[in-house]
């Protein structure tokens, strides 16, 4: 197996850094406010949409994570992937709405119906998401460098440091605007490197050496890959609903010029998605295959360009596999700036000066950006982390964000209990699997967001008032506010 990079390919991912920071820059130059920094200026038309929306989506997890966990239960990762596609789906259906009606966030439509103090906890459990997300993208970069371009004798610390520099800095410098045409040609740079070139080169090698033929039999043998039906039957809902609530994916839909445009973009998204997902599966099972001694089934889609891409292609591949990273890691660091300042500062003290605004979002950036560093370099056991911090965020959020949008008979009280009610859950069901070591039939979030939906109707069942009631979010007689 090849683990050396020639001189040229070293060049191409320089060349490709330095071009971020170049549109990071030019980016810079058309922000007027926080507007622009937070949600593009409401400027994106349907090509950008698309681009920024399939940039966030097919990120380092559901690239090389996706390919790993095919390298160990072969095909039946797909069955995950099924359920983000019905995600996407349900909002094509649901984005022209959230449009329509104004709506820039999450915290924003629990603030609409339950008040401002659910928009501060709702802007605290994002924090406490995307944080560890924007961590682990550091974990990978830095594991690429120094497993893939060692030649350069940098350190894995240094190679997390230079990540984080370079995507802070044009995250910091162009807000929305930068991360969306990055992530526009990341799309494109990787659709052409990963999802044409690097299949067509090992077709043509495998086809001349006889191996073709065998390269993409399952690694179990079972349409499963060990796992039960109990389990993947219940984490089908979870990851949908993760999806129908994706923090980025609303944010891009506030960023739309036209409500018009989020149906069609949604729609292609999820094919592209689908088609994505079919892709890396049948590279990790390619790879398992071809290399079944891999330490980690994460390695899979760098080792195939190692191995089967030619100088220049191989550096426009890695340059690929980094930008799936980024693209991932950006998305994160502006959630976390626009959260602070707009549903937290913004909340507080109203009468905030729009650049006093802009400049909290940018130093939030860089403050996530260095405890990015720390996570990175640290022993905490980020992976399962993340895993909590993701059942947090469905299970605290879900139902409270669905009951604001349509259901008439819920009440506050019943949106706080059924956010506790997921996250106690969560919170218990993990440090049993984790730190006692019980094997669950069923995934932990299923069960916490099935407690919370339930404990939501109860509650508002028990707590209704007529007189009291307020109207969902996106009823038709609901007053659309203005924004800016």
């Amino acid at each position: 197996m090849t683990t050396h990079l020639a001189t040229v390919d070293l060049l191409v991912v320089a060349a490709y850094m330095v071009a971020l920071l170049g549109v990071g820059y030019y980016a810079s130059r058309q922000i007027k406010g926080s507007v622009d920094y937070a949600v593009g200026g409401r400027s994106f038309g349907l090509p950008v949409l698309l681009g920024t929306l399939a940039g966030s989506v097919i990120g380092a997890s559901a690239t090389m994570g996706k390919a790993g966990k095919a390298y160990e239960v072969g095909f039946a990762i797909m069955f995950a992937s099924a359920a983000y596609f019905l995600g996407y789906l349900l909002l094509a259906w649901l984005a022209p709405k959230l449009r329509a009606a104004n709506i820039d966030s999450l915290p924003d439509v629990l603030e609409r119906r339950f008040g401002s103090s659910m928009r501060l906890v709702a802007a605290v459990v994002l924090l406490l998401v995307v944080i560890p997300v924007f961590g682990i993208q550091l974990i990978a970069c830095g594991l690429i460098v120094v497993e893939f371009m060692g030649d350069l004798g940098i350190s894995y610390a240094e190679a997390v440091g230079i990540a984080a520099l370079i995507i802070v800095l044009y995250t910091m410098l162009g807000g929305l605007l930068a991360v969306a045409y990055t992530d526009l040609v990341q799309v494109l740079v990787m659709a052409l490197a990963l999802g044409v070139l690097l299949p067509l080169m090992m077709t043509l090698e495998l086809g001349e050496t006889g191996q073709l033929s065998g390269v993409l039999q399952s690694p179990t043998g079972e349409i499963l890959g060990g796992m039960n039906w109990g389990y993947v039957l219940s984490f089908i809902p979870a990851f949908t609903a993760f999806v129908v609530i994706d923090p980025g994916a609303w944010q891009r839909i506030a960023a739309a010029r036209r409500a018009s445009d989020l149906r069609p973009a949604m729609l292609l998204t999820a094919a592209f998605y689908l088609f994505w997902s079919l892709l890396v599966a049948c590279l990790g099972v390619a790879a398992f295959n071809l290399y079944p001694d891999l330490m980690a089934g994460d390695a899979a889609i760098p080792q195939l360009v190692m191995d089967f891409m030619p100088p220049v292609l191989k550096g426009l591949c890695l340059a690929a596999i980094i930008a799936l990273i980024m693209s991932t890691a950006d998305s994160a660091l502006l959630i976390c700036g626009t959260t602070v300042s707009w549903d937290v500062v913004r909340v507080l003290r109203p009468n905030t000066a729009d650049k006093t605004l802009l400049l909290i979002s940018r130093l939030v950036i860089l403050v996530v950006g260095l405890l990015g560093i720390l996570f990175a370099l640290s022993p905490i056991p980020l992976f399962e982390i993340n895993l909590i911090a993701l059942g947090l965020f469905v299970s605290g959020l879900f139902a409270p964000v669905m009951a604001a949008l349509f259901y008439h008979r819920v009440t506050s009280r019943a949106a706080i209990v059924a956010s506790g009610v997921g996250v106690a859950t969560v919170l218990g069901l993990y440090a049993a699997k984790f730190l006692g070591g019980y094997a669950l039939p069923v995934e932990p979030i299923f069960i916490s967001l099935t407690l919370s939906l339930s404990s939501l109707f109860i509650v508002s069942r028990l707590t209704y008032r007529e007189e009291f009631a307020t109207t969902p979010v996106l009823a038709k007689d609901q007053e659309v506010p203005n924004v800016c």
